[in-house]
């Protein structure tokens, strides 16, 4: 179990390695946290008391296993309930600052990221992915494209926090599709070094990376897709 942090102001954010390579990520300030997602328990409980943090929701993306495994046991252990990714989208408050639920289909037909202005974070799950997006699976090439537009339109500044680390295998798969792009194999050589860095980077840096958010037509995007799924 490996954990990264994140400073913002009063608040800090820990994104925590569990099962193969998924991340669950802790919202936390004065002692008290949210959890977003859940794919393992035992790392969520180690986490918990090492930062002696008490837990007072989860908010879930979407409903894959490895997104919600741990519910049950956390529901179970600790009382508290998660919120489901097929509530009513919109604005609500988490510790004392504005988080808004976004639905985003396409990798699944019930899909949704949080989004934090005043942290500049967006906990995207797997709509977006470290340099590329999620399978689709119940859903469909417009909707998972119609999805990454709308999260183009959030601020550059935005850092982009997915539930997965595939991010050698998406670059590798980015310098096929563009073999010029100089930004995809500085955000490589940037991962051998330091893995965090490349993992969780901005809006801007993905933009310039990824190239499921250098397309303009949903036919293009349907494509591309296709050509990932065989890669």
């Amino acid at each position: 179990m490996k954990t990264t942090r994140f400073k913002t102001g009063d608040y800090e954010v820990l994104a925590v390695s569990v099962l193969y390579d998924n991340f669950i990520y802790l919202v936390c300030r004065d002692g008290q946290a949210v959890l977003i997602d859940a794919g393992e328990a035992k790392p969520i409980f180690q986490t918990l008391e090492k930062e002696e943090l008490e837990l007072l929701n989860v908010l879930i993306t979407h409903n894959h296993h490895d997104h919600i495994g741990g519910c049950r046991e956390i529901q179970d252990r600790l009382g508290v309930q998660s919120t489901s990714p097929g509530v009513e989208a919109g604005d609500f408050e988490v510790l004392g600052t504005s988080c808004r639920s976004v639905p985003t289909p396409g990798h699944t037909a019930v899909h949704k990221v949080y989004y934090f202005p005043e942290l500049t974070m967006l906990f995207a799950g797997d709509t977006l992915i470290n340099g590329a997006c999620g399978r689709i699976l119940d859903g469909t090439p417009e909707q998972l494209f119609s999805s990454l537009q709308r999260i183009k339109q959030l601020p550059d500044e935005t850092r982009i926090l997915g539930g997965h680390d595939y991010l050698i295998d998406n670059m590798e798969f980015a310098r096929m599709v563009e073999p010029e792009n100089a930004d995809v194999q500085a955000r490589i050589d940037c991962y051998q070094a330091d893995p965090a860095s490349a993992i969780f980077v901005t809006l801007a840096e993905e933009k310039k990376t990824n190239p499921f958010l250098r397309v303009d037509t949903v036919q293009e995007f349907a494509e591309l897709r296709l050509k990932k799924d065989r890669f």
